[in-house]
Order: structure tokens, then sequence, then C-alpha cells
């Protein structure tokens, strides 16, 4: 099922407190294989899909079919689904993934000035509200493309709460896209106190399992996974075309494989039995 309303939902799991996995899945296969991994645990889950993922699959302007076929799926599964847009570059690319159906998305203005940042983010959280869905702000960086880490300033994030109005707000805290990491906790409990809502770290494939489980006890509350099931899925592939499967078999094996991964990510941070 669709999450009806994800601002309350998001705000929920803050008091619980747990968090959920948010996977970047690229195909429709993967989104099958983590909304199976999330019943057979019994758990809520966020599948999210990058601007870039969504731009492969359309013919025209993304975010194009993929994501209305994530969304019929998420409509007809029998735990709660958070159809989620990861580092949405600007208001018509996210107004255009909200007609869509996505019920919660994140703006990504890490290249803006605070200020313009926050002014940017107030002005699609005012249309997402309108429209029963959640926002996701974004102080700092997290490496990958978006070059170095630059971690967040515990002083800046009540102003994304207050003034850009984000139901949830990404902090850099020494998570990186890709990498291992292991993070600094007392940052992540400083801004913790500064901002008094719901949190968010991207680069989660990497983040050490002990730091997990603290992160969900300092706010977090969606932590990202994306390399840890593309390489899932990719290590599948390769193990059927070695073992000479057809393409229903190669299918097979890297929906497995990313169900396992999911699973256990969803495990780690609280979210199985919670449906």
């Amino acid at each position: 099922m669709l999450v009806a309303n994800p601002r309350e939902f998001y705000r929920q799991i803050y008091t619980e407190p747990f968090a959920l996995p948010a996977f970047n899945v690229c195909n429709l296969e993967m989104a099958k294989a983590v909304i199976e991994a999330a019943i057979d645990e019994h758990a809520p889950v966020i599948v999210q899909t990058y601007p870039g993922d969504l731009a492969h699959a359309a013919f025209g302007e993304a975010p194009g079919p993929l994501a209305l076929l994530i969304r019929a799926m998420a409509l007809e599964a029998p735990v709660p689904v958070i159809l989620h847009l990861d580092h949405g570059p600007g208001l018509e690319f996210n107004l255009r993934c909200l007609r869509a159906g996505y019920n919660s998305v994140m703006f990504d203005g890490h290249a803006l000035p605070l200020a313009e940042a926050i002014a940017e983010t107030a002005l699609i959280a005012r249309v997402a509200h309108a429209l029963g869905a959640a926002v996701e702000g974004e102080l700092g960086t997290f490496g990958g493309g978006q070059g170095s880490l630059e971690f967040t300033d515990p002083e800046q994030a009540p102003s994304m709460f207050e003034q850009g109005q984000v139901d949830m707000l990404a902090v850099s805290v020494g998570s990186e896209h890709g990498q291992a990491s292991r993070l600094d906790l007392e940052l992540l409990a400083a801004i913790r106190d500064k901002a008094q809502g719901p949190l968010v770290l991207h680069g989660g494939s990497g983040i050490h399992e002990e730091d997990v489980h603290a992160a969900v006890h300092l706010g977090v509350v969606k932590i990202n996974i994306g390399a840890a099931i593309a390489r899932a899925w990719c290590a599948g592939s390769r193990a059927a075309l070695d073992a000479g499967a057809d393409h229903y078999g190669v299918l097979s094996q890297s929906m497995q494989n990313v169900r396992q991964v999911a699973r256990h990510r969803l495990q780690l941070m609280g979210a199985s039995g919670r449906a």
C-alpha cells in the first residue's frame, strides 16, 4: 500500500525509534525484489529513484514509465511503501515527480548558497504539502557526484525545518556515497539536538553496522541504500551468466541477491515487524 500520509509516517518513526532503508532502484525487477523483501520482513519500506535512473528509462522527460510501474507495485503491496525521489535537482523536476504520484521528494540544493537553498526548499515544500507529500532537505554533501564531503553545521539545521519547512533533513556526518565509512556520532547528536526533527543519512551502504544502530537512536529515520543492492544485482547477474542461465535465470538470481541484502538492511535498522 502506498503510505497515505508520509509526513506523519516519518514523524511516527522518529518517535519509535527505528529507521527505514531507502533503496535506490533502477529497474522494475530491482524494485519488486525490494518490496518482496519488505513483505518477507513484515516491514514498511522506501523505494526511491535517482534522476539518472529515471532518465535512463524514459523516452521523453523524466520521471517516465519507471516511476509509474513502481507506484503500481506499491499500491498493490500488502506493506506500507513510500515512493521517494532521491536528489531531485530543482522545482520543476520535483513537481513532475509529485504529479507522477511520488509521495516523498528530496530537493538537492547543495550547490546553492544557504539562503537560496532554503527558499527553494520552502517553495517545493509548499507544493508537496498541499498534495500530501513529504519533503527531504539537505545540508552538507556526501561525496560521489557531489564532490568532497562537507559536514553539516548543527547551527544551520533548525533553519531547514523552520524556514525550509522540510519533514526530514539529510545531514553529512561521515557517510559517503558508495564508500565504507564511520560516522561522527558526536556531530550527529549535536545536529539532533539542534534540529529537533527527523534526520536522513546518505551513503548508507558503507556505514559500519555499529554506527547504524547508534544513528537510529539519534534521530535518523531514513538511511539510503544504493551501492549495496546495485552490487548485489550485478553479482547475481554475473554468477547466473557464468552458470549458463537464460534471461529468466539471470533475473531470478539477481532478484534473489537484492532480496537478501534488502532483508538484512530492514533487520539492521529495526524495521522488520513494523508493518
